[in-house]
């Protein structure tokens, strides 16, 4: 689990930035074939914050346990809450997957028409999306 995106068609490996950049997007176009996939990152990112999550309510136990009172562990809880956010903010990019497109999953994209005007130059406008 622990390791970078692929393109499902070539299996160009994407870096840390490639994927922080895409992680938004739905649908994202291999840099290097050019084929279009889409982002899966719910399922990994469940595993993460259940692991994350976990390990974090644990160790604040155990620091609940070890101190006499409640107001010396809150600095401690603070900091283990705060470094959980930390790993998964870190280890995120780790937990994507990209999969191909099924064909009953394929939207229709609008394309761009080129006009040709007059003088003879190609003028592209694009539509625009109405949701």
């Amino acid at each position: 689990m622990f390791k970078l995106p692929v393109c499902p068609y070539c299996h160009t490996v994407y870096g840390i930035k490639e994927v922080r950049k895409n992680k938004k997007k739905e649908i994202i176009k291999c840099y290097h074939c050019e084929n279009k996939f889409k982002n899966a990152r719910v399922k990994g990112y469940l595993i993460l914050a259940f692991i994350i999550t976990f390990s974090a309510v644990i160790v604040n136990t155990v620091i609940l346990n070890l101190t006499a009172d409640i107001i010396s562990s809150v600095f401690p809880i603070l900091a283990v809450s705060f470094t959980a956010v930390l790993l998964f903010a870190l280890f995120s990019p780790y937990f994507i997957k990209y999969k191909k497109i099924k064909n009953s999953e394929i939207k229709e994209i609008p394309s761009e028409k080129i006009i040709i005007e007059p003088s003879g130059k190609q003028k592209r406008s694009v539509r625009k999306r109405t949701e």
